[in-house]
C-alpha cells in the first residue's frame, strides 16, 4: 500500500487545497496520512485560546473522516509564529515523518509562490522542500537512526498554491467533490473566522454581503462553501479542458526534474509484481 501525506500548516488548509486528492487517493486504497504544523489557537472568533484549540482539533478529525484518511499528526507548532521559529526545528520534525511514514507522494504549499504572504505557509513550504534531500542524507539528525529509522525520501512532490501558479498537472475530482466541499464544511470555527476577515475588510471598504454576516454570526455556511470549493474546481477543470461538468485540483507536480526521461528510459520497475 503506497502512502500519501499531506503536510499542512493549519487544519483547513488541507481539505482546502487538495481534499479532493486526498478522497480520491484514499477510494483508490492508498493510506492518507495528514500532518498538521500548527495548533490553530488564533483562528476562532469570540472563543477562548483553550476552546479554540479544542474545536479546531475535532473538526479537523470530522474533516479527515470525510475524506478517508488514516490517520492525522499533529507537530503543535503555534500557529501565525512560524516565521519565529528556526526552519531547521520546522524541518526535522517533517524529516522524522519521512523516516517514520515512508511516503510515495506528498502534498504541500508550493516554495515557488511569490505571491503567498501567509508566513506559516511560506515556512512549512520551503521546510518541506527541502527536508526531500535533507531526509536522504546518513549524517542529517543521527537521533532518528537510534530509534530505528533510515536514510528516506519521498518519490513525488504535488505542489498546491493558491491561484495555482506554476501548476503543471491536473487531477480529476469530479466523483471527490461532495467529500471536499464536506470536509471544508466540517472545519466551521476556522471558516466562520476566514469570513470574520473579509468581513472586517467589506466594512473598511465600505461595503457589505449578507452570506458573509449570516457565516459570521453562525448562519448556514454551505452555500458560500459550495460556491467557493466548487466554484473554484470547476474552473481549474475549464481551463485544462476537461468536458463541462468536470471538477478538478490544480499542482506542480515534481517527480525528478531534468532527470525524469533518464530515469523512465534507464529505470527497472522493482516495485512488487513489476
Amino acid at each position: 500500500m503506497r502512502t500519501a501525506m499531506v503536510i499542512s500548516p493549519h487544519a483547513d488548509d488541507a481539505a482546502i487545497f487538495c481534499g479532493g486528492a486526498m478522497a480520491r487517493f484514499a477510494a483508490e486504497g492508498w493510506r492518507v496520512i495528514v500532518v498538521r504544523v500548527t495548533d490553530d489557537r488564533f483562528d476562532s472568533v469570540g472563543l477562548s485560546v483553550e476552546e479554540t484549540v479544542k474545536r479546531n482539533s475535532e473538526e479537523l478529525r470530522k474533516a479527515a473522516a470525510v475524506l478517508g484518511v488514516s490517520e492525522v499528526v499533529d507537530l503543535g507548532f503555534e500557529t501565525d509564529r512560524l516565521a519565529d521559529t528556526p526552519e531547521s526545528a520546522i524541518r526535522e520534525r517533517i524529516v522524522f515523518l519521512f523516516r517514520k511514514y515512508k511516503p510515495h507522494t506528498v502534498f504541500s504549499f508550493d516554495p515557488t509562490d511569490i505571491h503567498e504572504d501567509n508566513q506559516d505557509h511560506v515556512r512549512v513550504a520551503q521546510a518541506v522542500a527541502e527536508a526531500f534531500w535533507v531526509s536522504c542524507f546518513d549524517k542529517h539528525h543521527p537521533v532518528h537512526f537510534a530509534e530505528g529509522l533510515e536514510p528516506f525520501t519521498p518519490a513525488e512532490r504535488w505542489f498546491f498554491a493558491r491561484g495555482s501558479p506554476g501548476a503543471d498537472y491536473v487531477l480529476d475530482i469530479t466523483g471527490y467533490l461532495p467529500q471536499k466541499i464536506g470536509a471544508v464544511l466540517a472545519h466551521e470555527t476556522m471558516m466562520r473566522n476566514v469570513l470574520n476577515q473579509y468581513r472586517l475588510q467589506l466594512r473598511t471598504a465600505g461595503r457589505r454581503v449578507g452570506l458573509v454576516d449570516a457565516g459570521v454570526a453562525g448562519g448556514n455556511l454551505q452555500p458560500l462553501v459550495e460556491m467557493f470549493v466548487g466554484g473554484t474546481a470547476h474552473a481549474v477543470a475549464q481551463a485544462a479542458g476537461f468536458p463541462e461538468g468536470h471538477f478538478a485540483e490544480a499542482y506542480r507536480r515534481v517527480r525528478f526534474g531534468d532527470l525524469d526521461e533518464l530515469f523512465t528510459q534507464a529505470g527497472e520497475d522493482i516495485t512488487e509484481g513489476g
